[in-house]
């Protein structure tokens, strides 16, 4: 009787520690995890710490649209370039270079308020080619020409920026929103000072800009103006002599011109905004044997020139282009098979680079195979068999065709199996070979000595006919 209260005091600890650990099981999944074990970043890039004035940048590689560099790229902010850009990529789709734009009074009130480089004033009534006023928005960031196309392809500003809206959606630029063909700011309080530098980028709380965009939206729409011959010889030009007014030879020269020369021919075409103190920049430029697009946004106009430097050194620093897979390399991860049991190997179809870090080849270790299959005979060597999936570190996929590495012939007739027995035995194919051009030179052979024996018989023959007579 004395043992029962000790067993029971037991007994009762014993309980108590099991629901303590019933209850810490349950309680571990509400336990914070650190972050490392749950967060994955969404993209990869070495940790370039480059030296900008500007608030946003970005660097992307025209081949699969990667990103290079980021800085801020999908913050939402006011970019007047972005306008100016795509007001030009319309009129570039939709105008001839020769076609006349005649100046509205509208644009002409804007030239009073600019500066540029060729002396040229925009009066009500004048008629100038599309071709100068395209330079004068690209060279000069001009408003003026701005409007003036705008107006020769929608007759009213806010009619042109419907279509600059619709590209922009069709184009999947989905941070940015227009509200005019210029660049103006627009506020949703109508009392905002324009002239505020403060104001620009909504410093001040009060403001909030309806017309936005970002640099990761401008890099999109400059790589696929691109696309456009007549945007992408204006973009590229230096500078431009020009005849207008009938007989008036004026020179244009890009404010970026100077960029050329110092990035050592690496920058090949840019366009330069600059409204309050801020400096926005849209570039092209070739590094390391790839294309790079780059976008800028508030920075100091006084480092404009370094800001691009600055970005395309980081880039062929840190970047390279290398083969991901050579064509005709035997693809070693998996064979095919045909719906008959004939197993075959593969090949790459066609080379494939990619753009990668310097010190790091980029690419996952897991490689993921999709088959078009089954496979029915015949099929040919230059046939797609299927795809082999490469994944980058920054979740991005390339996917590069593959075939067989023979042609797989039907089984169907005996001349197809000879012939597929051939393929698969090429010794044998070889004794054949040799073999058939020996007989086929023996029956020449025999064939020449017929016919000298065919000759001679009936030499013989015509000079016993002549002796009879």
């Amino acid at each position: 009787m004395p043992a029962c209260p000790r067993l029971s005091v037991k007994l009762s600890r014993t309980i108590s520690v099991v629901l303590c650990f019933v209850f810490w099981l349950l309680m571990m999944p509400l336990q914070p995890v650190s972050s490392a074990e749950t967060e994955t970043p969404l993209t990869y890039q070495p940790d370039l710490e480059l030296n900008l004035s500007a608030e946003a940048a970005i660097v992307t590689s025209t081949e699969r649209d990667r990103r290079l560099y980021a800085k801020q790229a999908d913050q939402v902010r006011i970019i007047p370039a972005a306008s100016q850009l795509m007001t030009a990529l319309i009129a570039c789709e939709r105008l001839p270079l020769n076609t006349m734009v005649t100046i509205s009074s509208v644009a002409a009130t804007a030239a009073m308020n600019e500066t540029t480089g060729d002396g040229v004033f925009l009066n009500t009534g004048d008629k100038y080619p599309l071709k100068y006023l395209l330079l004068r928005l690209i060279y000069y960031h001009s408003k003026a020409a701005a409007i003036a196309i705008a107006e020769q392809i929608s007759n009213v500003e806010q009619s042109f920026v419907v279509l600059m809206n619709t590209k922009a959606e069709n184009l999947e630029l989905n941070d940015t929103v227009f509200l005019n063909a210029t660049g103006e700011p627009v506020y949703e309080n109508p009392q905002a000072d324009p002239d505020d530098a403060s104001n620009l980028n909504g410093d001040n709380l009060n403001l909030k800009p309806l017309q936005y965009s970002t640099v990761s939206d401008v890099a999109k729409l400059l790589a696929f103006a691109m696309s456009n011959q007549i945007f992408a010889d204006i973009i590229r030009k230096e500078s431009e002599y020009l005849l207008v007014e009938s007989n008036r030879l004026i020179s244009m020269h890009n404010v970026l011109q100077s960029i050329w020369t110092l990035s050592e021919r690496r920058i090949t075409g840019a366009y330069y905004f600059e409204m309050n103190g801020e400096a926005f920049i849209a570039a092209i430029g070739r590094v390391n044997n790839f294309n790079i697009v780059i976008a800028t946004a508030s920075g100091l106009p006084g480092q404009r020139v370094s800001d691009l430097l600055t970005l395309v050194n980081g880039i062929e620093d840190n970047y390279i282009q290398s083969s991901l897979v050579t064509a005709g390399e035997p693809f070693e991860g998996y064979r095919e098979e045909t719906s008959d049991g004939e197993v075959f190997g593969l090949i790459y179809r066609r080379t494939v680079n990619y753009i990668h870090p310097i010190n790091d080849d980029f690419i996952e270790s897991s490689i993921q195979y999709r088959s078009n299959g089954p496979h029915q005979k015949p099929i040919e060597f230059g046939t797609t068999i299927g795809q082999v999936i490469f994944q980058l570190k920054d979740g991005s996929l390339i996917t590069v065709d593959v075939g067989p590495d023979r042609q797989i012939l039907s089984s169907i007739t005996l001349l197809n199996q000879i012939l597929n027995i051939l393929q698969n035995n090429r010794n044998l194919y070889y004794i054949i070979a040799v073999s058939g051009t020996l007989l086929l030179l023996i029956m020449l052979y025999q064939l020449v000595a017929l016919s000298l024996r065919l000759k001679r018989l009936i030499q013989l023959i015509v000079l016993e006919g002549r002796s009879r007579r």
